[in-house]
């Protein structure tokens, strides 16, 4: 297959594979016996919001690659060729990145997706998880009020939105995301109307708000 260097990659590479092991899928015994099923996927339902995320300053976040090129191969492999220009996470956090791609994993214990970002020009871009991506005005003074009870659903056991305080909670961040203005308010209730239609945020991977939250 042609990307199926990009599981070997992505589990050979420190920062990627740390992060693949973050929303690890259950197997049984027969399915740990099989060779990775691999997917890639334009995701356009994810390019066609834009340059919205950030890339997490965290530790065991993948570095960020500079240059054009090296976009150019990422879009083929999880890693450019050895000794390709890199730079920490924490030199671009005024960058925001676009979803480029994303790389679904199953098997052999390794099932959370990673994702191919990259800034507007392509001078940054990594393939990275959810874990480390967010909304690019999440904490933003403007997104308090619907933040706060997000997080709150976030944090209970139980984010089912049929329970009572988190119903309300999330009442409450509607109610909030009604006041934002343009492009932001429109991004943000198309994202709660999602949140609403799933019921719960256990749902990983379709809700791009929800990253890294």
């Amino acid at each position: 297959m042609k990307f199926q260097k990009l599981v070997t990659s992505a589990l050979l590479v420190a920062g990627t594979a740390s992060a693949l092991a973050v929303v690890p899928v259950s197997v049984n015994a027969a399915t740990s016996k099989t060779a990775p099923v691999v997917a890639v996927q334009n995701k356009a339902n994810f390019t066609k919001e834009g340059y919205i995320m950030r890339v997490l300053n965290d530790r065991d976040a993948s570095p960020i690659y500079v240059g054009k090129a090296n976009y150019n191969k990422l879009v083929k492999n999880v890693t450019p060729a050895k000794g390709a220009k890199t730079i920490s996470p924490k030199k671009v956090q005024k960058v925001k990145f676009r979803i480029e791609k994303v790389l679904n994993v199953k098997g052999r214990g390794a099932g959370a997706s990673v994702y191919l970002v990259a800034s507007k020009d392509k001078k940054y871009s990594t393939w990275t998880t959810q874990a480390f991506l967010q909304y690019y005005y999440l904490n933003s003074k403007s997104m308090q009020g619907v933040t706060k009870p997000l997080k709150r659903i976030a944090n209970r056991l139980n984010t089912s939105l049929k329970k009572a305080n988190n119903k309300r909670d999330f009442n409450a961040a509607m109610k909030a995301a009604k006041k934002l203005r343009g492009s932001q308010r429109d991004f943000v209730l198309r994202s709660l109307n999602q949140l609403k239609k799933d019921g719960s945020m256990n749902v990983e991977g379709k809700n791009l708000l929800l990253f890294g939250l």
